[in-house]
């Protein structure tokens, strides 16, 4: 048997479902909906405010997806995914961010 010819165990094969990209992907997205009102007047308002509002469902949405790899890699005693890690972290910022920047809107007012 030859040493570069890997092992076929299924236990050692990675889960294709436990890569945590569409949590970063649905992460990035959260965050780069914050720029959008940033764009050029000339556009309409509807592209420039309407992301706004999928902020914070983007970013549950990509905690959501990335909590699962990352119990999935904790129970299996493997590296969390970084994507997936990066994801729930941008996810938690998408959601944070609006919150905070309301409670000091309310509390300035």
């Amino acid at each position: 048997m030859s040493s570069l010819k890997q092992d076929a165990d299924p236990a050692h094969e990675e889960d294709p479902r436990s890569r945590g990209t569409g949590s970063l992907a649905l992460g990035v997205l959260a965050v780069v909906a914050f720029g959008c009102p940033f764009l050029p007047e000339a556009l309409p308002p509807l592209v420039r405010f309407l992301p706004l509002y999928l902020v914070i469902p983007l970013g549950i949405c990509a905690v959501v997806w990335g909590g699962p790899d990352l119990w999935r890699a904790r129970r299996s005693e493997r590296p969390a995914p970084v994507r997936a890690r990066i994801g729930v972290l941008l996810g938690t910022l998408a959601v944070l961010g609006p919150l905070v920047w309301f409670f000091f809107y309310l509390g300035a007012g």
